[in-house]
């Protein structure tokens, strides 16, 4: 360990592990380490130390089923029944090896012992149970790292047999195997690579001292090849009744778990294992794991669900615990006793501020004005692609030639060699880079553009090392010359250090050419460009060059899809295209943890896709709201099952064979707010708009004046629905689908509800952009700009909400009732253990429970058409006018604020079957890219 390491563990054992920490508090430790590493720096020192306890996290939010419930934990800690050993020995490896933040440590711990406690006590034989939970937290967030804790104690609390079901693909079960080597065997299951090298065996958590009682054997090993199989199990000559904890780390492949359940089947008697506690950890639990065959034609389930099944009926004690970031697909899951439905418990965890997550980088929050907002200035829309890898193109087109590769991908390229620089500047020259292509999903083609990517990385690469004139000039624009397209690096990163983001790294710094161009040559040295699929030979060896750091260009397809980590990824460039929206998010490989390069990540895309990953994080971020709800209000998994197969984004995020038991989908809006925050541009769709919209205020009869707003109350649902059916949203908002809210409109007047309609015209009051209706009501428009990246037929609302402010919901409600509503709202916040320190109430909780059934809202927002004018990629305009002009009409967006429901009216439609086939393709892919893989 270097000096300064030595320095940091110091500081972290005279600071303890807190989750608040004071300035003196950190320069009263640096100066007491000064004593002993003199010569340490001091300023990299305190912004290590700041970086690592300003981290914070929200406290995670759980729902879980009562009639099975049995608490255990708490006793059998006061009985001392473990020493704990195998935990204690992790959390020590998390804060001094991997530098977990102590707020992080803490949270894992509260979080473990839930999920602990909602299982079984190992220790009691004498029981029969089977339990089934659900961990939900984000892509790259550190789900690894969270069930590698909660099997540590289950092994120090009696669990005896931990099975951990690792993606389909040999290199994600290799990756997850080498984790758990390092977080809880902390020994080198690949036993010959020790010998050869003349290595000690212990690794991660076995260098600790201390803990000799924290033992467990492994029957799998982290080789490419080190599934399971009944010869391995054999050859180790491990008793498969020791008291010692026994782990697999095994493929979600028919195979292997067939293999897999005949072994265990050997080792039943009178057809069950009864001195064993079964763990199942299934990772990325949405993938592979659901049963997609047709109940209702009496198929069986599919091979790896029913598998699954069958493993765990051969105990009489057995806890499944699914780990996702798109729990979507597993919602779906029919309740019954056999399949794998969460029916115990949901846990929803947050992720820590220096998270990096599809909301810092799409910015789709779902609360209006919320600080999150501020975006990553990192996403590149691109558009020049389509003679290098066209749309839809087969497996056996013509491939695209060194010639067709576009610019784009050179500056991407380019992009890669840089940030590999800038970290060697900052003092990362051991660390990992990676850059992710991911183009096409058929193997052919992506070792054909791996091949090319080579050519023209050598091409770099020699005229770097023979510091040709040109080509540095192209480095230097890059670094430090911001041009139509593409932002500098020095401009991202003043943007960044300006914004409310800079919180979450503060170890960021501008450099310059200076500094940066003789450091090229030592980056491109450690620079491969690899393809990863079943068919190149290629493979990631990211361990193998831990203390040296290794710098990968990864081409790939499913494999580099889902679960596998792509070590320092900064750059990466995708254009592959999935209409599901988990399948789409799983691919966001560039989420996660970018400590010290957060400014140095680059995506480039198409605009189609940047379009949807926005969808994806509104869909997702609503859901997450129903959750926290219900978590507070005492809701079970089934019940947000049901939240689910109502909600009105539902079907944009999984695929339909993961809803194969809920064809019939019923949606709800109670308690919705819903926006058209995406407008046609044509302009005869939009003055259609304004003619529907001026002839609905023309009917309206007399108003008030509310707020310098126009006020129209008690008017007619049927009023309204004519209003809808006349307007036009943008195509690809399907969640304001104004038929199907018509149609649910009307079926909950039956019920006296929605019946009496409450209109609003808003007003912006100090603007020159100002319109008059035929009834003679002047108002001024609004500015809501417009995303520059998205499709140039779509008004995409830049924070994707109309709503400007918040109370713009409460202006037709009384001062009583919003009174009520705001200490409703401060309990709330208090009892989630946060501050609201607003003046007036959250609206969601005014729709959910102080918003009269009868009575929805409309508000009605014209909005200024200068903000839709902006420039596509080629620097055209793509509206007719850069400055307003009195005669320029403006758009018109709505927005309804729907009361909660006491019915439980839902719109029952039936799905395009388009979605299933898009996903079937991808299931096949999947499929022979694992064949490839198999022994």
């Amino acid at each position: 360990m270097d000096n300064f390491q030595v320095a940091v563990e110091i500081c972290q054992s005279i600071i303890g592990r807190k989750t608040n920490v004071t300035d003196e508090e950190i320069n009263n430790a640096i100066r007491q380490v000064k004593k002993i590493c003199a010569n340490v720096d001091t300023e990299k020192l305190k912004n290590d130390l700041l970086s690592m306890y300003s981290i914070q996290i929200d406290t995670f939010q759980i729902l879980e089923g009562k009639e099975r419930r049995e608490p255990w934990l708490k006793d059998f800690k006061a009985n001392k029944k473990s020493n704990w050993a195998f935990w204690l020995r992790y959390t020590s490896y998390l804060e001094k090896q991997k530098k977990f933040a102590p707020s992080i440590i803490m949270q894992l711990d509260n979080l473990t012992d839930k999920i602990l406690d909602k299982l079984f006590n190992p220790q009691r034989p004498d029981i029969q149970i089977n339990k089934k939970g659900l961990v939900v937290g984000q892509v790259q967030s550190g789900k690894t790292a969270n069930y590698t804790g909660l099997i540590c104690k289950a092994a120090d609390s009696g669990f005896n047999l931990i099975i951990i079901l690792a993606g389909i693909h040999n290199n994600l079960r290799s990756q997850t195997q080498t984790r758990l080597d390092e977080g809880f065997l902390g020994f080198d299951t690949q036993f010959e690579r020790v010998y050869a090298n003349n290595q000690k065996n212990k690794i991660g958590v076995g260098l600790i001292p201390g803990f000799s009682t924290a033992i467990a054997n492994s029957i799998t090993t982290s080789a490419e090849k080190g599934d399971f199989t009944k010869k391995a199990a054999q050859t180790l000559g491990i008793n498969f009744n020791t008291p010692q904890p026994l782990l697999l780390v095994v493929k979600k492949n028919v195979a292997v778990l067939k293999r897999l359940h005949i072994w265990l089947q050997t080792q039943t008697i009178n057809n069950k294992i009864a001195d064993k506690a079964l763990l199942i950890i299934d990772d990325e639990a949405d993938n592979a794991s659901i049963n997609t065959n047709k109940r209702e034609n009496n198929l069986d389930p599919t091979k790896i669900n029913e598998n699954i099944r069958k493993i765990i009926s051969l105990f009489n004690r057995s806890a499944y615990v699914g780990y996702t970031a798109t729990p979507f697909a597993n919602i779906f899951i029919p309740q019954d006793e056999e399949d794998l439905f969460p029916r115990d418990f949901i846990i929803n965890i947050p992720a820590p501020t220096n998270y990096i997550g599809p909301e810092k980088v799409f910015g789709t929050s779902i609360i209006p004005n919320n600080i999150d907002d501020d975006l990553l200035p990192i996403v590149s829309p691109i558009n020049d692609y389509e003679f290098f890898v066209p749309q839809g193109h087969k497996k056996d087109d013509a491939k695209p030639t060194f010639n067709d590769i576009p610019e784009s991908l050179k500056t991407a390229i380019k992009s890669f060699i840089i940030t590999c620089a800038i970290r060697i500047a900052r003092g990362q020259e051991t660390k990992h880079n990676s850059m992710l292509i991911h183009v096409s999903r058929f193997q052919t083609w992506q070792n054909h553009i791996k091949e090319l990517v080579e050519k023209l990385f050598h091409y770099y690469k020699s005229e770097i090392e023979a510091n040709d004139t040109s080509t540095m000039a192209e480095f230097q624009q890059l670094l430090e010359v911001d041009t139509p397209q593409y932002k500098s690096f020095k401009t991202v990163t003043t943007e960044i250090l300006s914004s409310r983001l800079y919180d979450i790294d503060n170890c960021l710094m501008i450099h310059s050419w200076e500094e940066i161009k003789p450091l090229l040559y030592k980056a491109v040295q450690k620079i491969e460009v690899k393809s990863i699929n079943g068919s190149s030979g290629d493979s990631l060896t990211y361990y193998e060059y831990e203390k040296t750091g290794i710098s990968v260009i990864a081409i790939g397809g499913d494999k580099l899809s889902r679960g596998l980590t792509l070590e320092g990824l900064s750059i990466s460039y995708f254009l592959r295209a999935s209409k599901m929206y988990d399948t789409l998010l799983q691919m966001g490989r560039w989420f996660g943890y970018r400590p010290g390069y957060v400014d140095l990540c680059r995506l480039y895309t198409s605009t189609e896709l940047n379009e949807w990953f926005r969808h994806i994080t509104i869909a997702s971020e609503e859901l997450k709201e129903e959750f926290n709800y219900l978590a507070e209000s005492g809701g079970t998994p089934e019940n947000y099952a049901l939240k689910v197969r109502t909600h009105p984004g539902c079907l944009q995020i999984t695929s339909l064979a993961k809803m194969r038991y809920t064809q019939q989908i019923d949606v709800s809006w109670a308690g919705r707010l819903i926006e058209t925050y995406q407008l046609p541009m044509d302009r005869g769709k939009k003055k259609k708009n304004l003619i529907a919209t001026d002839y609905l205020l023309a009917n309206l009869g007399n108003y008030e004046q509310k707020n310098n707003n126009y006020l129209w109350r008690n008017i007619s649902p049927e009023i309204i629905c004519d209003y809808f059916t006349k307007f036009n949203v943008a195509d690809n908002l399907k969640k304001v689908n104004l038929d199907l809210i018509c149609t649910y409109i009307r079926d909950l007047i039956k019920e006296k509800e929605l019946t009496s309609w409450s209109v609003v015209l808003m007003n912006k009051s100090k603007t020159t952009a100002r319109h008059k209706f035929s009834n003679g009501i002047e108002v001024g428009c609004f500015d809501r700009n417009r995303a520059d990246d998205t499709d140039k037929n779509t008004y995409y609302i830049r924070k994707n909400h109309i709503v400007g402010n918040q109370q713009d919901e409460f202006i037709d409600l009384e001062d009583t009732l919003l009174k009520d509503a705001l200490k409703r709202t401060e309990q709330y916040k208090k009892d989630k253990g946060q501050i609201w320190d607003k003046d007036y109430p959250a609206p969601e909780i005014v729709r959910q429970e102080f918003r009269p059934h009868t009575t929805p809202l409309l508000l009605i927002y014209p909005l200024n058409p200068v903000c839709a004018n902006v420039k596509d990629l080629q620097g055209n305009i793509i509206a007719d006018t850069i400055t307003f002009n009195p005669e320029d009409e403006p758009f018109i967006g709505f927005v309804i604020s729907f009361p909660n429901s006491k019915s439980r009216i839902a719109i029952s439609y039936r799905v395009n079957q388009v979605a299933e086939f898009a996903e079937t393709e991808d299931m096949f892919d999947a499929t022979n890219d694992n064949i490839y893989d198999e022994q």
